[in-house]
């Protein structure tokens, strides 16, 4: 039964919630926007009964509380009405973010390359914490997720599917995100959710799915059958080393085939491996939330700003130059910092660096005088050491200049990072 503007709702553990508007609608149930205590906050209410072992599990998810603030998480449960419906109450999306859609269709766009990597980071944090707390999600895809395009922050919705890991639902997932095993019989759990996982990051970088090419293309009818067969027995990843029978096709994949040659060789290397034959039939071989931060990290370090346009690119250290994505004109990658870890940054004005996988930049390259400078833009001292083997504190707020040979240790996180400028 559906509920009416101002209704109120008992809630199992005491009080109610008022209902102020529809906010949506899906397969499920309705989602509406309540007053509960004063605060605003959204009622997911279900149009048919659930299923005991649904309605438990709904349970267990409430008593034991969200693996971090990233989760749109069950709060309190509905008592049932005379028809044997009921709901949960979660926290309210905010204004500002947006459905994974959205970004898929076009019709939102990222602000920038550090806000999309910042999403990637953060998608894959909510993901290691839930299966550090003992979860799986078991139905991962694009309709989980709202995020900010100018900060890439992210929130993670529809979680009444998450089980502890081992349960289940019964719900398999949707189909194109279903790992392999799951579409050939098998039974989600965390193995399969990395799978999904890394569909999804593949979709947020790149705009394609990464199975879906030439062979997926020339599928006469997308039956059952064939279904089983590209996403599960015989799935080939678009960019296989060794199977080029699934590649983009000009004109039907456009956004892979233009977006691919933009991204770092770091980032690209993880998806043909992640999506390796060997990974995608060996599911315990699958990367790691906190090895896709490390890879994402990796990728945030070669963002630089084109000196001519302004304009975003990634920078390979290595290469010494870089032709910029927007202008096409030249940019002399100069100066680097080295950190420990093989950790080599571009340094130009707007160059920004992060340690390790903290989502807060420690320092940002700025051009003044004529000269360039690693402006201290942290809460924490560094302490910069120059040719002569003397040390300064640069205090927050301060900088340091980037020249050849002079090392600075970074304190965060109750580590010292240790870097060194160098000049090509």
């Amino acid at each position: 039964m559906e509920l009416r503007t101002n209704q109120k709702i008992d809630l199992r553990d005491g009080g109610s919630a008022t209902v102020v508007k529809v906010l949506g609608r899906g397969g499920q149930g309705i989602v509406y926007l309540v007053e509960v205590n004063g605060k605003r906050m959204a009622l997911k209410w279900y149009l048919k009964p659930l299923t005991e072992a649904f309605s438990r599990n709904l349970e267990y998810n409430v008593f034991h509380g969200a693996p971090s603030d990233a989760f749109l998480w069950p709060e309190h449960l509905t008592v049932k009405d005379e028809e044997g419906c009921c709901g949960y109450i979660m926290r309210l999306r905010p204004e500002g973010y947006y459905e994974f859609g959205n970004f898929l269709l076009a019709k939102v766009r990222f602000g920038s390359f550090r806000a999309m990597l910042s999403a990637a980071m953060k998608i894959c944090e909510g993901f290691r914490m839930l299966h550090l707390s003992g979860f799986s999600y078991q139905d991962l895809n694009d309709g989980n997720f709202f995020i900010n395009p100018d900060t890439g922050d992210v929130l993670i919705c529809d979680n009444d599917n998450v089980c502890a890991q081992g349960q289940t639902t019964g719900i398999l997932g949707k189909a194109r995100y279903m790992a392999p095993e799951v579409v050939t019989g098998g039974t989600p759990d965390k193995l399969s959710d990395r799978f999904s996982l890394s569909v999804m990051l593949f979709l947020l970088f790149f705009g394609s799915h990464p199975f879906e090419g030439k062979w997926v293309a020339g599928c006469p009818c997308m039956t059952e059958e064939f279904e089983k067969k590209c996403y599960g027995t015989d799935l080939v990843f678009i960019y296989d080393r060794d199977d080029p029978k699934n590649r983009p096709v000009k004109g039907i994949h456009s956004n892979v085939i233009l977006l691919w040659p933009a991204f770092p060789r770091v980032l690209k290397d993880a998806f043909v491996g992640e999506f390796s034959q060997e990974r995608l039939r060996n599911p315990h071989s699958r990367m790691l939330e906190s090895k896709w931060q490390d890879v994402i990290a990796r990728a945030r370090d070669e963002i630089v700003t084109c000196p001519h346009c302004g304009g975003e690119t990634f920078a390979d250290p290595a290469e010494g130059t870089v032709r910029c994505v927007e202008c096409s004109d030249e940019i002399d990658i100069r100066n680097t910092l080295a950190l420990a870890g093989g950790r080599n940054i571009p340094l130009l004005p707007g160059s920004q660096v992060f340690l390790d996988r903290d989502d807060r930049p420690e320092a940002e390259a700025v051009e003044e005088g004529g000269h360039l400078w690693l402006h201290n833009i942290s809460d924490n001292a560094w302490t910069a050491i120059d040719t002569q083997g003397r040390k300064k504190s640069v205090a927050p707020g301060g900088r340091m200049p980037v020249k050849a040979g002079i090392k600075a240790e970074f304190p965060a996180g109750g580590a010292v990072y240790k870097g060194e400028i160098r000049n090509r």
